[in-house]
């Protein structure tokens, strides 16, 4: 099991991930799987923005709590690690992370709420406790709890989603793009107005996400993608993840527990 889990940790949060490593396997996401972004022109007459965007809106995962259980795998410049995950989600409230080896030993738990991200470095004995802003080391400003949410989810960005939003008929498919100063949000929905594909993307300060969605199943009468790829890259890390959503739970009780063991080295 590698060291320094915690700054793992953290740079994972500006994408929606809080992650620790195990043995390497995977390659990073070859470029051919993520879909180009073309050059946008006016929609078609039949395809008007408010309508598209109230459909592909009203396609987004709804929900109170969500409870996830997952399998793995990071790659982190070619060096690759496997673990399971769990997952739990109060809407807009929190969302809390418990990352164990494939052995059961759990090695990392992390609280991220709008206003403070918490993580127990159970390898190091280290508790990290930062506000929210703390994850602008690694990404754009913009980014915000609803954000992080609707990256695991699949769900559009209704925070960069605005009257200045274009759209493009891509076959099947429909592309979605905003524009805001330096930062760019690009999405794909498909025939049913679910994200196929995300892209969040700073040329200014070198930072870019993808994020591929797929194997779509029904949940509560709600479809939820199963798998979730991403590709990070901010100035000199690339970063991969492969999340393989093995059960999701809808809207029953999940508890957050986050003790801190009075052995543990704060940090502040």
């Amino acid at each position: 099991m590698r060291k320094n889990i915690s700054t793992k940790i953290i740079a994972l949060l500006a994408i929606a991930v809080i992650f620790a490593g195990c043995k390497a396997k995977k390659e990073l996401l070859p470029a051919s799987v993520i879909p180009k972004i073309m050059d946008f022109k006016p929609p078609s007459p039949d395809l008007t923005q408010k309508i598209k965007l109230d459909s592909v809106n009203g396609m987004n995962t709804v929900f109170k709590t969500l409870s996830i259980k997952a399998k793995a795998d990071l790659n982190i410049n070619n060096k690759s690690n496997e673990v399971n995950m769990n997952i739990r989600i109060r809407n807009n409230e929190a969302i809390w992370v418990s990352v164990t080896a494939l052995a059961g030993l759990e090695v990392a738990r992390a609280l991220i709420t709008a206003d403070s991200v918490k993580v127990l470095n159970r390898m190091d004995n280290i508790y990290l406790k930062k506000p929210f802003s703390y994850i602008y080391e690694f990404t754009n400003e913009r980014i915000t709890f609803q954000t992080l949410q609707s990256v695991l989810l699949g769900n559009a960005m209704a925070e960069f989603i605005s009257e200045s939003t274009q759209l493009k008929n891509e076959g099947e498919n429909t592309q979605l793009k905003t524009v805001l100063a330096s930062m760019i949000y690009n999405f794909t929905v498909d025939q049913q107005n679910k994200v196929v594909f995300t892209q969040l993307n700073d040329a200014s300060a070198g930072q870019e996400l993808l994020v591929n969605y797929s194997n779509f199943l029904s949940i509560n009468q709600q479809l939820i993608p199963h798998s979730v790829i991403m590709n990070s890259k901010a100035k000199n890390k690339a970063i991969s993840l492969d999340l393989n959503y093995l059960k999701i739970d809808i809207d029953g009780n999940v508890d957050l527990p986050f003790r801190v063991p009075e052995r543990f080295l704060i940090k502040n």
